[in-house]
């Protein structure tokens, strides 16, 4: 039997967007988490309910994972999760039609590391952004306007507004005595919070 090595790597690549897109669906109990366990839910059981060499009931592993969702989430599991999972299993089980039998618990062990990477990384994007906002609203609370900024930075940067402003990882050199403070007030700040 001859395997389609293309079509394989599309089905793969849509398999784990519809799971990234299934977890969309999934709300993160611990938002601070960002074990593995935390970020896949539901998905990381799915995963590991396909690594068999044996005959798959795609209804009955719909109807697993829709559980444990549910469970995870106090019962609340938005309309659009089960219409999602359906399209990650219908992937999945073209995935598993194309690809030979010895191929196919690796390629379900790689789907789990990617999919993972591909949620944490989000996350971190995210948390970056926030960051970032977070970093430009303190610059602009310490210093009122862009002008101090810039006669800080030089003429290099030309900061037209703290929107300008870079993460505190990706800032320039001259800033970094401000990332500093920055991270020490906002170690503070996430310490009283906790009292």
């Amino acid at each position: 039997m001859e395997y389609d090595i293309e079509q394989i790597r599309e089905t793969r690549q849509k398999a784990a967007l519809a799971l990234v897109e299934y977890l969309k669906t999934f709300r993160i109990e611990d938002k601070k988490s960002d074990s593995k366990h935390a970020l896949m839910g539901p998905v990381g059981k799915l995963l590991t309910r396909l690594t068999t060499t044996g005959d798959i009931n795609w209804d009955a592993v719909k109807g697993y994972v829709l559980s444990i969702h549910k469970n995870q989430q106090a019962g609340r599991v938005p309309a659009n999760a089960a219409e999602r999972l359906d399209e990650a299993i219908q992937e999945l089980s073209r995935l598993r039609d194309l690809l030979p039998p010895t191929k196919w618990l690796k390629t379900v062990e790689d789907l789990d590391d990617e999919v993972f990477f591909r949620v944490y990384k989000e996350k971190l994007v995210g948390q970056r952004a926030w960051i970032q906002k977070e970093f430009q609203e303190w610059l602009e609370k310490k210093y009122k306007t862009i002008d101090k900024i810039n006669t800080i930075v030089g003429p290099d940067y030309g900061y037209s507004s703290f929107t300008d402003v870079e993460d505190p990882w990706s800032a320039p050199e001259e800033l970094a005595e401000l990332v500093e403070e920055y991270w020490e007030d906002r170690k503070k700040s996430k310490k009283e919070e906790k009292q």
